[in-house]
C-alpha cells in the first residue's frame, strides 16, 4: 500500500500543472475549425493552436487559436467557434447576427464589438469600454452585465 501511494505521489508531481492545455500544429485543428480561421481571420498572423483536453489527455475538450495581436477564438470540439476575443481589432462584422449588429449601432453608437460568445440561451457581446450584452436564440437583447 505504502509502494502504490508513493507511486502515485511521484506520478502527480510529473504532471504539468496545467495539463489540459497543448500546442499542436495548426493542421490538427478540425476541418471546421481551419476553414474558419482561414475564411475570416486571414490577415493575422498565427501564434499558436492549442487542443483543450481532459487531465489524463483522453476526452477532447476543445480547441483555441491564439494570433499575435491578442485575438482568440475556442471551437469546441467538433471545430465550431463558441468564442471570440480581440485585443486591438472588433471581431469581424460577418461573424456577428445582423439584429445584435443593428442593436449596437443603434444603442451604442460607434462602439465596436471586441468579444462575442455563444451561450445556451443566445449571445453574450462585450463593447470595447467593457459593457457585456445578452441576447436570446432569436437575437433580441434581453440584458446586461
Amino acid at each position: 500500500m505504502k509502494k502504490l501511494l508513493a507511486l502515485i505521489t511521484l506520478a502527480s508531481a510529473l504532471l504539468p500543472a496545467n495539463a489540459k492545455d497543448r500546442v499542436i500544429p495548426f493542421t490538427e485543428l478540425p476541418k471546421a475549425a481551419q476553414q474558419f480561421v482561414e475564411s475570416n481571420f486571414k490577415d493575422k498572423q498565427l501564434a499558436s493552436a492549442q487542443i483543450d483536453t481532459s487531465m489524463f489527455g483522453a476526452i477532447t475538450d476543445g480547441y483555441k487559436v491564439v494570433y499575435t495581436d491578442g485575438t482568440e477564438i475556442e471551437f469546441d470540439s467538433s471545430g465550431n467557434w463558441e468564442e471570440i476575443k480581440t485585443r486591438i481589432d472588433a471581431v469581424p462584422q460577418n461573424l456577428i447576427p445582423e439584429k445584435i449588429t443593428l442593436y449596437v449601432k443603434k444603442h451604442f453608437k460607434g462602439l465596436p464589438i471586441v468579444e462575442i460568445k455563444k451561450e445556451n440561451y443566445g449571445y453574450e457581446i462585450k463593447l470595447s469600454f467593457g459593457q457585456e450584452l445578452k441576447f436570446n436564440s432569436e437575437y433580441t437583447f434581453i440584458g446586461m452585465d
